[in-house]
């Protein structure tokens, strides 16, 4: 049986081939273990991925500065041990055939109190 849906075509963006046009966007799920993209994360993003998602997003609220205090789970990319948890999960999740990309909003939030 051939399926003739659009969704399910192949879709090139420069050098990005992608299996489908099928996207997860980026949120945060909350799955971080002391800021990390560690095992809970990875797998979240890797089963989309086996599941066939062609790109999963990652890191929507992460956090890029040690300045931003994390709120509820956020991802802290600013510290350097998330550099092989990241590729770990980048090669993961290219090994089920699909494309992972962070989002490129994060959070640089510094709070100030005013007087009152």
């Amino acid at each position: 049986m051939t399926v003739n849906d659009p969704l399910m075509s192949p879709f090139a963006l420069k050098n990005l081939k992608l299996r489908n046009r099928i996207v997860s966007t980026s949120h945060e799920p909350a799955y971080s273990e002391d800021g990390l993209p560690k095992d809970r994360y990875r797998a979240h993003h890797v089963e989309k991925a086996r599941g066939g998602v062609a790109l999963t997003m990652i890191g929507g609220g992460a956090l890029v500065s040690r300045d931003s205090a994390p709120a509820f789970g956020n991802l802290q990319l600013w510290k350097d041990e998330a550099e092989p948890w990241l590729r770990r999960l980048a090669d993961e999740v290219h090994e089920q055939g699909a494309a992972v990309m962070k989002d490129r909003r994060a959070m640089h939030v510094v709070w100030h109190t005013a007087p009152v």
